[in-house]
């Protein structure tokens, strides 16, 4: 693909590696690709270039968040500044630039998590007298490899793709499984049906390797002890974290809800308090609520690229009776809307430009769990799950004051996940799988089914003629 190919011929014949293991590296020693992986630390290297190509804004660090609120009925661009007041008031075409970034970058996660699981079985195969330990965080980091692929698919998928219940013959995206995609190399896009069955692949082979890793490292007569994932990287939590979103959007609750409650379990069931569920926007360190948290430093230099300036110095906003909309007076989560600011991305006291950029939290969990249960009648195990967030309201302080009934309940959760989410960028690809009618565009398109509606394929992308097709008839589906 066009952009795949810009990456792999700008940098023809080297991989991009870093000597440091923190989340905001940049990518800087250029090594020849036949020698790219010839130790432990190379396949470290190349994951955490992976997780870099994540991170940064033109992925998962803003566009992907962003996207998912100034598309929707939560946020809005400030025609002011011009940032993504395009994507608010939907005047969007195939060389829109976030959607342009969006694909490129998503793509280098692929490419790099797709070269760096091969570097790791070369160096499983070819370097003699691996200790138990350096084979152990080989699973390791292969494991992070298979679920940052996973997350990079699935996030282009919502994006580039129509939902899942839309049909699974429609057109997905294209596939990274084997082997990168070499310069020239012609492709096609795949069905979402086969978009998500590769997603759900790469997550089982996550949870395989992690696995492997974890029993070597608890063996009782293992010599060494693996420094294990924070929550600043893919752990085991944030595997069942993924897998629960993943079979969410497919529509399979039951296992949405499995996978959920096993993240919750292994992240363990300690609750962030309503005084720290505030203030925890205005650090940088890992709380209760963390499963996997994309973790920014001042170091970063984001200034203008950041979604703290989206929000600050560029006004995004949240959109007009927001408040009124979705909150009672006595919930707690007011504290962080002043007016139409959202306060969640105001920075630390050190730097107004540096937030965390949390991907899964443990109350979008006990949501999973608790819209399963709602859907299955199971009231009560619904009632208590949702009591996770709801009591943030301080006026609810027992489970049995939420709705009584399945259609209640659901409506609940539907608004509770907009109030626990709201600037986290959840609240487009929620209308999208539920079918829910949303205005849009500050309130002025009303009855818009975000369903029916995926944006375009990068223009730059399609007319290079190597195979991928756009999204037909992309643009009948506008709101209007």
């Amino acid at each position: 693909m066009k952009k795949i190919y810009k990456y792999l011929l700008l940098f023809a014949g080297t991989m991009l590696l870093s000597t440091s293991c923190s989340l905001d590296v940049d990518n800087y020693q250029d090594i020849p690709t036949e020698k790219a992986y010839e130790s432990v630390q190379d396949v470290q290297n190349g994951m955490i270039g992976a997780y870099w190509a994540l991170g940064t804004y033109r992925f998962y660090g803003k566009n992907i968040v962003a996207i998912g609120d100034m598309a929707a009925d939560v946020s809005i661009g400030s025609p002011s500044s011009g940032h993504y007041a395009n994507f608010s008031r939907y005047v969007i075409s195939e060389t829109t630039a976030e959607l342009e970034e969006t694909w490129e970058y998503g793509y280098k996660v692929i490419d790099r998590t797709t070269r760096t699981i091969n570097g790791a079985q070369k160096v499983l195969a070819e370097v003699r007298n691996l200790t138990d330990e350096e084979k152990a965080y080989i699973d390791l980091y292969t494991s992070q490899c298979y679920s940052l692929r996973a997350l990079a698919t699935f996030s282009l998928a919502n994006v580039f793709a129509l939902p899942y219940h839309a049909g699974t013959d429609n057109p997905g995206v294209v596939l990274v499984v084997d082997k990168p995609i070499e310069a020239f190399e012609q492709v096609k896009r795949a069905t979402v049906g086969e978009t998500y069955t590769q997603i759900l692949a790469d997550i089982k082979l996550a949870k395989d390797h992690m696995t492997k890793a974890l029993d070597a490292n608890n063996d009782p007569e293992a010599t060494f002890g693996l420094e294990l994932p924070s929550a600043f990287y893919l752990n085991e939590a944030a595997i069942y974290a993924l897998e629960a979103r993943v079979y969410l959007h497919m529509g399979n609750l039951p296992a949405a809800k499995t996978s959920a409650q096993k993240a919750i379990d292994l992240a363990g069931n300690k609750a962030v308090s309503s005084e720290g569920y505030v203030t925890m926007w205005s650090s940088i360190a890992i709380t209760d609520e963390d499963i996997f948290t994309i973790s920014k430093t001042a170091d970063d230099n984001l200034s203008a690229n950041s979604l703290n300036t989206l929000y600050g110095s560029y006004k995004g906003a949240v959109v007009s009776g927001f408040t009124d909309k979705f909150f009672t007076s006595t919930d707690i989560r007011l504290k962080l809307i002043n007016g139409t600011h959202p306060m969640k991305f105001d920075g630390i006291p050190t730097s107004e430009s540096v937030s965390n950029i949390p991907v899964f939290r443990k109350s979008e969990m006990h949501l999973i769990v608790a819209e399963a249960e709602a859907n299955a009648e199971n009231i009560e195990a619904a009632q208590k799950a949702l009591f996770y967030t709801a009591k943030r309201d301080e006026a609810i302080t027992a489970y049995t004051q939420l709705p009584a009934t399945k259609a209640d309940l659901l409506t609940f959760i539907s608004k509770e996940r907009v109030r626990e989410f709201f600037q986290e960028g959840l609240r487009f690809y929620d209308a999208r799988r539920t079918g829910e009618l949303i205005s849009v565009a500050g309130g002025t398109k009303q009855n818009f089914d975000a369903s029916k509606f995926v944006f375009p394929i990068p223009a730059d992308e399609v007319n290079s003629g190597f195979g991928v097709l756009q999204n037909a008839n992309w643009s009948a589906a506008l709101p209007k």
